[in-house]
């Protein structure tokens, strides 16, 4: 275990108070924590930070993500959970409702924690979406936590890199897609080969089905994909459909200022018959705010295109498609 009080000091050390990161953070915009104040005085309830990591995006100097996110650790008292310990994932897995109905091995898709215990039918929209554009997959043999939650810090870099690397391979000999940003962001950060299926569907945009009925919907890639927005609004725009909010945001997963959060993005998504998420923590988010606008991920999009909505009948608000 790695002391990482030791690691926060040494990355405060390195910042020098220009403001950056307040600008781009969601939750200081809300009223929340400012993360300037916190890596130069130590300020602020870091159960406000949402661990967006659009504060190490802008830093050049340190790195302010990871500084939250071992301050989370410790104020919270977070260890690796049991799921962890036991399987090496964060989750427990759910029953899945659905036969993923996996055809091949040119893709092997990595689920991620989120999926495999709060949302395991997009394992089937996942394969839909890629037997779409005319390739088969399977689900990535022996998969773990991408690294990516709090939970996992006390581990240190160098464990937390093992797990990385193992993954990597294990999927050699076939492309590598994950369903969460987060998990593509960590599996990037050692250079292994790997996509968010946002960026898998785009490189497909001319093999992407149509749908016969054009959507309004409200895009909303999550905090961790906001990077594939503008790939992600192509993809959405081949299947027929129109966005319709002017801007996107973040649903803040578990932390208080989420409840603003949330409230501005169902304002904003206004007018959508639904929502398109790129991140399943944001579709855990979304369908479980009470009285909100049905959301769906970006892989059962392409699925109902494709002719496929046997995933909808999962969510907790109804789609009414």
């Amino acid at each position: 275990m790695v002391d990482l009080m030791a690691e926060v000091e040494n990355l405060r050390r390195k910042c020098i108070g220009c403001g950056k990161c307040s600008r781009v953070c969601p939750s200081l915009k809300h009223g929340g924590l400012d993360p300037m104040e916190m890596m130069i005085s130590g300020e602020g309830d870091i159960t406000q930070c949402i661990a967006c990591g659009n504060c190490s995006q802008v830093c050049r100097r340190s790195n302010p993500y990871a500084v939250m996110r071992d301050l989370i650790a410790l104020a919270k008292d977070v260890h690796p959970s049991e799921a962890f310990n036991a399987r090496g994932t964060t989750t427990f897995p759910a029953e899945n409702p659905v036969d993923p109905g996996w055809d091949g091995d040119e893709v092997s898709i990595m689920p991620g924690c989120i999926v495999n215990g709060k949302l395991p039918y997009l394992r089937h929209a996942a394969r839909v979406a890629v037997t779409s554009v005319g390739r088969t997959s399977k689900e990535l043999e022996g998969w773990t936590c991408c690294m990516h939650p709090v939970m996992v810090r006390e581990l240190g870099e160098m464990v937390r890199h093992s797990y990385r690397l193992e993954m990597g391979k294990k999927a050699a000999g076939s492309e590598l897609v994950t369903l969460c940003g987060g998990c593509s962001d960590e599996l990037n950060t050692d250079n292994i080969a790997c996509e968010h299926i946002i960026e898998f569907l785009h490189r497909h945009l001319g093999k992407l089905p149509h749908l016969s009925e054009g959507y309004k919907v409200s895009m909303e890639p999550g905090c961790a994909s906001m990077s594939y927005a503008s790939k992600m609004r192509e993809v959405i725009t081949a299947l027929g459909c129109e966005v319709v909010n002017k801007t996107t945001g973040c649903c803040g997963k578990s932390a208080p200022v989420s409840v603003s959060l949330m409230a501005e993005r169902q304002t904003e998504s206004s007018g959508a018959d639904f929502i398109v998420v790129g991140c399943p923590m944001c579709q855990v988010k979304y369908d479980s705010y009470e009285g909100g606008i049905p959301v769906m991920h970006i892989s059962e999009l392409v699925a109902l295109a494709a002719g496929d909505k046997e995933t909808l009948r999962f969510h907790k608000i109804p789609l009414g498609i």
